[in-house]
């Protein structure tokens, strides 16, 4: 009975394990981001003619010469930040600048 059940157990343990990785694993291509992953959600919750509206919405208020100054300061804000960032980052570990770079050749370019 007991190799009956080790036959068994173990062709279906060595197959579970491998298939695991792949069950498992991120598309290459998508990140795992749980925000993004619950903006899609909060998203697909609203009706068609909800969204129309929220969209039309957004493109009026990102008209506003207010809105459109506030996102200039948020934009300056984070290259500051990066600004200060990178370095600091090499003072507590030298050793993380072939890293950087490599992420900083991989990022699409933005203004």
């Amino acid at each position: 009975m007991k190799s009956k059940l080790s036959f068994l157990l173990i062709p279906t343990l060595a197959a579970t394990l491998q298939l695991a990785p792949a069950t498992f694993a991120q598309a290459p291509d998508r990140p795992n981001r749980r925000f993004q992953a619950e903006r899609r959600a909060r998203w697909e919750s609203l009706t068609e003619d909800e969204r129309a509206k929220l969209k039309a919405a957004h493109q009026t208020a990102m008209a506003d010469p207010a809105v459109q100054a506030a996102r200039e300061k948020l934009k300056q804000a984070r290259r500051e930040f990066r600004e200060i960032m990178r370095p600091a980052l090499l003072k507590a570990d030298p050793s993380v600048g072939p890293i950087l770079d490599k992420m900083r050749a991989q990022r699409p370019d933005k203004n």
